[in-house]
């Protein structure tokens, strides 16, 4: 029949994946109907628009979410919904299970979002391919520096921004040759230097995709170390973003803890022993403190 539209057996009109899941359902004109899922404890938010009149309203079909107004948290569970209009700054959200929401934009959003997420999450899984024994990597490294904001106590929003920045980490070794990337013996000076570029690479490609530079900075700063050691600026102390802090020390135990072309992986417990020899020097010896909580909480170690 001319003018219906039908799908089925999870059909869509697109679909991009990054943090969380956004589905196209259907669109007319500037208005625009999509499936949004995010997965538990995954911090998302709200970010203000690029249009003054764009309004989102979000339905809750399944699981809950907490959302921060300003001045309390509120839980929100099935059926319950709320909208934005004219946002000035961010709003965090989190789900507090997987879940699904009907939204509606009175603006062309999902273009937008493909283009910056979809773009970056297909780099980032080539990225991946590439260097064989980092399978799944950032997505580890995602999990673990979430936990650790969590257990340090930091707010929704600057987690929703660790969430975002320790996914993309290392999306710059895309444009690392893999004989570097897989060398299965110790890298030369030289060769080091090529992997130390990946940071300015990763800071490139993110630079302006989203709402600010944050995530961009972080994302930078993620090898620096406390002592000044570290790439690729050799920053000291409280120059390094606590986010950048946090995903420094996720990322060294999941490396720690993963098998490599030239040696075996070790085993948490001696890869949190070396984090913890090394805390306050090269490492924020709060962090390293949370993730050893992390690991404890989940009889990892």
């Amino acid at each position: 029949m001319d003018g219906l539209f039908i799908f089925k057996d999870k059909k869509y009109i697109d679909q991009v994946t990054g943090t969380s899941t956004l589905s196209l359902l259907a669109k007319k004109d500037d208005f625009e109907i999509m499936l949004y899922e995010i997965k538990a404890d995954r911090p998302n938010s709200i970010t203000p628009g690029d249009f003054p009149d764009l309004m989102e309203f979000y339905y809750i079909v399944e699981g809950a979410l907490e959302i921060n107004d300003g001045d309390n948290v509120v839980k929100l569970c099935k059926g319950d919904y709320f909208y934005v209009s004219n946002i000035k700054e961010t709003v965090p959200v989190r789900a507090l299970e997987d879940t699904k929401m009907l939204y509606v934009s009175s603006k062309p959003v999902y273009n937008l979002l493909y283009t910056y997420t979809g773009e970056l999450k297909n780099l980032l899984e080539k990225s991946e391919q590439k260097d064989t024994y980092t399978h799944n990597h950032s997505n580890r490294v995602q999990n673990l520096s979430v936990k650790i904001a969590e257990k340090l106590g930091l707010s929704s929003e600057i987690n929703y921004t660790i969430a975002l920045a320790s996914l993309f980490h290392d999306i710059g070794k895309f444009f690392i040759p893999n004989e570097i990337l897989n060398k299965p013996a110790k890298l030369s000076e030289e060769e080091f230097n090529y992997i130390k570029m990946h940071s300015y690479y990763s800071y490139d490609l993110l630079k302006g995709k989203f709402t600010d530079d944050d995530i961009a900075q972080i994302v930078e700063q993620h090898h620096e170390r406390l002592d000044g050691s570290g790439y690729p600026k050799g920053l000291k102390g409280d120059e390094i973003r606590i986010e950048a802090r946090i995903i420094g020390v996720a990322d060294s135990y999941d490396a720690m803890t993963s098998d490599r072309a030239y040696r075996k992986a070790m085993t948490p417990l001696e890869a949190i022993e070396e984090l913890k020899s090394l805390a306050g020097k090269t490492y924020d010896a709060d962090v390293v403190l949370a993730l050893e909580q992390v690991l404890k909480d989940e009889s990892v170690i």
